[in-house]
């Protein structure tokens, strides 16, 4: 089947029965699952006038790859940010459930990088939709849109395993971070071997000039196996080039920057060995006073408002809001039905504009993802 014919507008306004407050739904297909990428990575255009999301027919979406599903027939949309009207940008994009086709603003606005159908990393021009491919992979690119960041595991030998950067040509690739480097700061590595680390997840200060990464332990054995128990997970930070790489604090899941570089918000329990009594945590740069955001069990994928004020994370009924000041959470945009929120079924993933006057969200309440967003009272 066909993708459809799509373009104009489809937002409708609705009120939360919970909140009462406003609601848009922008994206109205019965046959197309929609998802903007990751809540790290922002899908508004560097001067907030487009935003842009991935799109698949929902019938194709069948095959597995590690924990999720995927198509090779995914698409491109570009949304006008002041009118939400939907034009189509490009095709042939490796569409999976977890982030979509992984699609990625260049910092100068004109181009968007996005996962081809053919494993290569693809930048697809605004302007004309003329598209080059890059040989290589992709998690970030970095604030300056100079450099590309990604990392190797299991599918290479144990020397060639770590984070990697090359320029955003494609050109340059090198190893600046080896697993075995990383795996040496762990304090707990007594507990498992170099052989069963992943590293993963690099995310670029707001500066560009340091990453934050993580490890997974046996997540290899497991594509799903994201916790091992009695084995804490950690956050390590690095020099942009790959150097002053140190051990940062033990984790939970799921970190980001905070807008001025200063500290990582980011999930953990206060009982680590059982799990128990989920909590949002800061720590500082340099890997000191760590403490509770709010003393309420919430998780999620975090992120902080770009005025610093609120949190942003969700749950499996609401996207929540959590007042940093006042030490409340607030349940702004809630689902009315529980839907499959594993990275087969959609993931909320709200993420700020750049003013925070507004949150876009993925949502299947109503059958499949579609985007919702929350307009922010100023």
């Amino acid at each position: 089947m066909e993708m459809p014919e799509r373009g104009g507008v489809e937002k409708t306004t609705f009120t939360d029965p919970v909140s009462r407050k406003e609601i848009w739904r922008l994206t109205q297909s019965d046959v197309m699952a929609d998802r903007h990428t990751y809540y790290d990575i922002n899908p508004w255009s560097p001067d907030g006038k487009q935003i842009v999301f991935s799109s698949a027919m929902v019938d194709d979406i069948t095959v597995p790859v590690r924990d999720l599903l995927s198509t090779d027939r995914g698409a491109l949309y570009l949304m006008d940010a002041e009118t939400f009207a939907i034009s189509w940008l490009t095709g042939d994009a490796h569409y999976q459930t977890h982030n979509g086709a992984y699609a990625a603003w260049h910092p100068d606005g004109k181009s968007i990088f996005f996962t081809h159908a053919s494993g290569r990393i693809a930048r697809v021009d605004v302007g004309t939709g003329e598209v080059e491919y890059i040989e290589g992979k992709m998690r970030q690119i970095s604030p300056d849109g100079n450099t590309i960041v990604w990392t190797e595991n299991h599918e290479v030998p144990l020397e060639e395993r770590g984070v990697y950067t090359m320029r955003a040509d494609g050109t340059g690739a090198q190893q600046i971070i080896s697993t075995q480097s990383v795996y040496d700061l762990t304090p707990n590595n007594d507990l498992f071997t170099v052989d069963e680390v992943t590293v993963g997840n690099t995310k670029w200060t707001p500066d560009g000039q340091h990453m934050l990464l993580t490890i997974w332990v046996r997540l290899f054995e497991k594509p799903n196996q994201f916790h091992v128990p009695g084995i804490e997970r950690s956050l390590y930070v690095a020099n942009r080039g790959g150097s002053g790489l140190r051990w940062l604090t033990h984790f939970g899941h799921h970190h980001s920057w905070i807008p001025d570089g200063s500290a990582v918000l980011y999930c953990d329990w206060l009982d680590p060995d059982t799990r128990q009594q989920p909590r949002l945590f800061l720590v500082d740069f340099d890997g000191t006073n760590k403490r509770v955001v709010i003393d309420e069990p919430l998780g999620g994928h975090p992120l902080m408002s770009p005025d610093g004020s609120q949190v942003v994370t969700w749950d499996d009924d609401a996207v929540i809001i959590v007042h940093v000041n006042e030490g409340r959470s607030e349940r702004v945009a809630t689902f009315g039905i529980r839907f499959d929120q594993s990275h087969q079924g959609t993931h909320p993933h709200p993420v700020w504009n750049a003013d925070g006057s507004q949150i876009l969200y993925n949502s299947a309440q109503t059958g499949h993802s579609q985007l919702y967003m929350l307009p922010m009272e100023r």
